[in-house]
């Protein structure tokens, strides 16, 4: 087999973006944990909106991967780069809008567990919370174990 810099710069690409998933996995989670310790809101909606980023962008990953070479510009480490920042980029933004609706989901659902860990919490403010991000009746919530 023979090794050129091409094998090197696709194996280094791919170490490079393994521990930037890790990382962003790891931020996700101190974010999760840190807005439930100082009890924050609006830091829930951000965490629950960066994991429908990376939710997204990675959908967006392996879309590309299905994509055949060729065309009118050839497969290179800039093109690559710069579509592996496009992506990062589109998904930030699909997330901020609505997205999916899977932030929706993820912050609905993390207010239940935070309100039904803390009794004292009146249920005028959690109801407001939730009138306030839009929520309704029809919006399933997903169970999540920690």
């Amino acid at each position: 087999m023979k090794i050129d810099s091409n094998m090197i710069s696709n194996t280094y690409q791919t170490s490079v973006s393994q521990e930037k998933e890790a990382g962003e996995v790891d931020s996700f989670k101190d974010k999760l944990e840190q807005a439930a310790n100082d009890k924050d809101l609006t830091k829930l909606k951000e965490a629950s909106q960066e994991f429908e980023a990376y939710f997204i962008n990675t959908l967006f990953k392996e879309m590309r991967k299905t994509i055949q070479d060729g065309g009118l510009v050839e497969k290179s480490q800039a093109r690559t780069t710069f579509e592996g920042m496009l992506d990062e980029e589109m998904s930030k933004s699909i997330s901020k809008t609505g997205g999916l609706g899977l932030a929706d989901m993820i912050y609905n659902n993390m207010l239940k567990v935070y309100s039904a860990s803390t009794p004292e919490n009146d249920s005028e403010n959690t109801e407001e919370t939730q009138a306030s991000i839009g929520n309704n009746s029809s919006v399933s919530s997903l169970d999540i174990k920690g």
